[in-house]
Formats: C-alpha cells, sequence, structure tokens
C-alpha cells in the first residue's frame, strides 16, 4: 500500500513522519535519492526550488481477496471460486518503479492463474484437489509476484461454490453411499450374531449340562420378579422323539423294550 506520508508544514519546512512498519521513497526532482528509514525528516523549501517527494510504502503483512469467480471446469461445469492470498512488499522501491500498482498487479496474476488452472480439473477432481490447488497457484504467482518487490507467502482456496443442480446431485450420491454403508454394517453385525448363536448351539448339543445351568439359571431369574417358581423338565427332553425313553446313562430305549 502506497501513502503519503504526514506532513506537517511550518512556513518553509516540510516536516516528513515514517512509522515503524513503513520506509519512505524519497524523490528529488523526480529522481530517486533514496529509502528513509522510520523517523522524522525535515526539508526546507528555501533557497533551494527543488521538488521533493517522499512515498510510504507499508511494510506489513496485507490479504488479497479474489471474490467468486465464475469458471467452466474441463467437463463444463459452471463454478464460483474464491481465493484468499497473504503478502507483503520486500522491496519498496521495486514495488512502486516496476507497476502501476502492486496490488493490483498480484490481484490480477491471482486471477488469471486460477482460471487456468481450474479450466484444467473436471469438477469430482477439482473438489478434491483443494490444497493441491492452493500450492500451486503459490507455485506459479510467487516468482512474478518478486518481480515487482512483493513477497507472497499464502494462498488458499476459501470457496468452490457449485450450480444448484450439480449439488443436490453430489447430495443423493453421498446419501445413497451412506445408505450402503450402513446396511454393510448392518449385514456383518447379523453375520456376527448368527455365527454366535450357532457356536452357542454347538457348545450346548456337546455339553448338556451347561444348557441345564442355563435353564436353572433363567428360573432364578423369572422367580425374582414375580416371586413363583415355573418348573420345566429338562429341555433336552422335550427334543426326544415320541415313544423313545432316556435312560439312567443316558442311552435311549423304546418302548417295546424289555426290561
Amino acid at each position: 500500500m502506497e501513502l503519503e506520508p504526514r506532513v506537517i508544514r511550518f512556513g518553509l519546512v516540510d516536516e516528513y513522519i515514517i512509522w515503524e512498519y513503513e520506509r519512505g521513497l524519497l524523490f528529488r526532482n523526480g529522481q530517486f535519492e533514496r529509502i528513509l528509514e522510520p523517523g522524522r525528516y525535515r526539508f526546507t523549501k528555501f533557497p533551494s526550488p527543488e521538488q521533493i517527494r517522499i512515498v510510504a510504502v507499508s511494510l506489513r503483512q496485507m490479504s488479497e481477496v479474489i471474490n467468486s469467480q465464475a469458471i467452466l471446469t474441463a467437463d463444463k461445469i459452471e463454478v464460483r471460486v474464491s481465493l484468499i492470498a497473504q503478502y507483503a512488499v520486500v522491496d519498496p522501491l521495486l514495488a512502486i518503479s516496476a507497476v502501476d500498482s502492486y496490488s493490483d498487479r498480484l490481484y490480477q496474476d491471482l486471477q488469471l492463474t486460477l482460471r487456468d488452472l481450474v479450466s484444467g480439473y473436471e469438477i469430482d477432481a477439482l473438489l478434491e484437489a483443494r490444497a493441491e490447488l492452493s500450492d500451486t497457484l503459490l507455485a506459479d504467482v510467487a516468482p512474478r509476484a518478486e518481480g515487482y518487490g512483493v513477497e507472497l507467502s499464502r494462498v488458499g482456496i476459501r470457496d468452490i461454490v457449485l450450480p444448484g443442480s450439480v449439488r443436490s446431485v453430489f447430495l443423493r450420491e453421498v446419501e445413497a453411499d451412506r445408505e450402503g454403508r450402513a446396511e454393510l454394517v448392518k449385514a456383518r453385525h447379523e453375520v456376527a450374531a448368527a455365527r454366535a448363536r450357532a457356536n452357542t448351539a454347538r457348545i450346548l448339543s456337546r455339553n448338556p449340562n451347561i444348557a441345564r445351568m442355563q435353564e436353572l439359571d433363567t428360573l432364578v431369574k423369572l422367580a425374582g420378579r414375580n416371586g413363583s417358581v415355573v418348573l420345566l423338565p429338562n429341555l433336552s427332553d422335550l427334543f426326544v422323539p415320541r415313544g423313545v425313553a432316556v435312560g439312567e446313562n443316558g442311552a435311549d430305549a423304546t418302548e417295546d423294550d424289555e426290561a
């Protein structure tokens, strides 16, 4: 940012103040003479008819915002992209002598480079390449900015705005993807539950005593709820075919067997 420094006039004496965050460029009769460090400077108008001009240039970090730019992607979808860049003047003389306005020139360089880069992406790739796009912008524009005394320190894509119809398509894709993941998780849980039940059934079939202990545990819980006790036969007996008895040693015996 170019500023006219603070000027205090005392008759034939002009006093200029350069602040700590600035540097002053002293021009005498149209020619650059030297850079003024922060401080107070006095110049007399008499007897010399010299023309004195001092331009103050800020060295602070500044921001340049490129607002919503309508750009066609490689697959002919119009998007609106905005970015923000941070920069500082590092060579005050070059900044005011190389270009008419270094801030305007930086804006144009960022804008044109952004358009060139975005037009080379298809929409899907563009949405996934925000960081890559920012890095490429910085790498492309920074060397040019050095040519007019500006150091470009950071460039970031702020927004990528899609048309309404394209947003609707992406929302449907996201919803379908979420539903698919939910169904997949549900199916995995069902398979895990089925495997657990199968493992339990296999263990109980091999160890009848464990099954009986679970039955008794269930009876105790039921009795604790309503104060009553329900007596059930051994559940394994329920699955013995009619006409078949279970002996004391666990061997099956039919009604036709003789004692």
